[in-house]
């Protein structure tokens, strides 16, 4: 089994076993994938693929301002598309890897994705399999999460165990780099910080489980002694209100197929 097919089971794993209690614990998500289905509503499609679609809350969003159009969510856990299935109507759903999207060239007018292709070991392959399947003049329009995204984490994290090695998430020009590597012209780049309170670590560790993003630590293990060292220098040195402070940097992309 190659590294790559690795992770790829894991992040299937993990998502498969968030799948019931993530829309619970997933706001953040939310509030992140309705700005982005809202930014479009001026666009006209007939066809849009959600990649990564989780439990479907954006693919719903797209059928409620598109109406008329074919909506597909696309996920690589199977559990996260039994979830959506049953949890929203009117809209097809597919369990594949947006890194090899099963569809003829020139199927989607628009695709979106909300943080989901940070997740995938290979950008550039992930867009350039975007820009296949959009027809001419279709939109790649999406978010990620980059590579601050719990800096505070991985800074305490690093401090108890100096040989600590967190996911490399893509920085901004990352993700520049690799639209124009799949051959989007005039792609818009875009980021935002937000900072989220968490009472303590553990909170903000079991939150990360819990909407399967352990992922981002992966091969990591806190003893009882060591996540009292961490909570200990997180809350030194990371206050924020009345617990601690994790930053979540929000990556923007939109690109044209022309």
């Amino acid at each position: 089994m190659t590294v790559w097919q690795t992770f790829t089971n894991g992040v299937r794993k993990a998502f498969t076993d968030a799948a019931d209690q993530y829309d619970i614990l997933a706001g953040l998500h939310r509030e992140i994938g309705r700005e982005l289905v809202k930014k479009n509503v001026q666009r006209s499609a007939a066809r849009i693929l959600d990649v990564g679609t989780g439990t479907g809350y954006v693919a719903d969003k797209t059928k409620f301002f598109f109406p008329d159009a074919m909506v597909v969510g696309l996920d690589i856990a199977e559990g996260m598309i039994s979830k959506a299935a049953q949890t929203h109507e009117g809209i097809r759903w597919l369990q594949a890897d947006g890194q090899h999207l099963p569809f003829k060239d020139g199927t989607f007018d628009i695709i979106f994705s909300n943080l989901a292709y940070q997740w995938m070991p290979d950008l550039p392959l992930a867009f350039a399999q975007a820009r296949r399947v959009l027809s001419g003049g279709g939109f790649l329009s999406g978010t990620l999460f980059g590579a601050r995204t719990c800096e505070e984490l991985f800074s305490c994290l690093k401090m108890v165990q100096p040989d600590f090695n967190g996911k490399n998430l893509p920085r901004v020009e990352d993700v520049k780099d690799a639209l124009r590597q799949a051959g989007f012209a005039n792609a818009k780049v875009d980021y935002e910080l937000i900072k989220v309170q968490f009472k303590d670590a553990r909170e903000l560790l079991d939150w990360l489980k819990n909407i399967g993003a352990n992922n981002l630590a992966q091969e990591f293990f806190l003893g009882k002694q060591m996540l009292q060292k961490v909570d200990e220098y997180y809350r030194g040195h990371f206050p924020y209100h009345d617990g601690i402070c994790a930053s979540f940097e929000v990556v923007w992309f939109d690109a044209r197929s022309l």
